[in-house]
């Protein structure tokens, strides 16, 4: 599973400090989409290069928004969004992700 949401800027009581934490708004089931070895040549020495696909069914999403998977600290950014243009009833999108950090 994976979750997006956005990240939240708290004081923490014993120092003081501003501590940021993920919050989800939606969690969904996903699937790794793995990449052809030709599109993986393709990708090397670009932004692109060490990022992640996962595929969701279809809904809007925001590329202002991060994911987070299920039982993981790390923080991911949404690079792109391949909507489902099939016109199914159950439609796919493949979400590209990048490791932005650890959160906490």
């Amino acid at each position: 599973k994976i979750s997006f949401g956005t990240i939240k800027s708290t004081e923490n009581d014993m120092t003081g400090d501003y501590d940021t934490e993920f919050v989800p708004e939606m969690m969904v089931h996903c699937a790794m989409y793995q990449r052809s070895v030709e599109q993986r040549y393709n990708l090397l020495g670009t932004n692109l290069e060490g990022t992640i696909v996962v595929a969701i069914r279809s809904r809007k999403l925001s590329k202002k928004i991060k994911a987070q998977f299920a039982n993981d600290d790390d923080l991911y950014s949404i690079v792109d969004i391949s909507n489902d243009a099939s016109g199914l009833p159950v439609g796919y999108d493949l979400i590209t992700l990048e490791l932005t950090k650890k959160v906490g």
